[in-house]
């Protein structure tokens, strides 16, 4: 039986609220933690205005916000190709 604090969905959750740090985390959550941050870049990039973006990205919990611009920086070099 799993206890809560094992349960994959937990670990994950913890990693996106800023408690754990990606990288301490198993390759399994990492790649998991991967869509999500996805998601939050490509948010962040719907946002039209500089400055809001910007005050969105400091709303993003500390361990995970460095993931979370990374994505958006590749995202939108990626669409800055085409």
């Amino acid at each position: 039986m799993w206890r809560d604090e094992l349960r994959p969905s937990s670990r994950i959750r913890k990693v996106l609220m800023g408690n754990v740090r990606l990288e301490d985390e198993e390759p399994g959550i990492q790649s998991a933690c991967s869509k999500h941050i996805y998601d939050g870049a490509v948010e962040i990039l719907s946002i039209t205005d500089k400055q809001a973006r910007r005050r969105a990205l400091l709303k993003i919990p500390e361990l995970i916000r460095p993931h979370v611009e990374k994505e958006v920086w590749r995202i939108f070099d990626q669409r800055r190709k085409k």
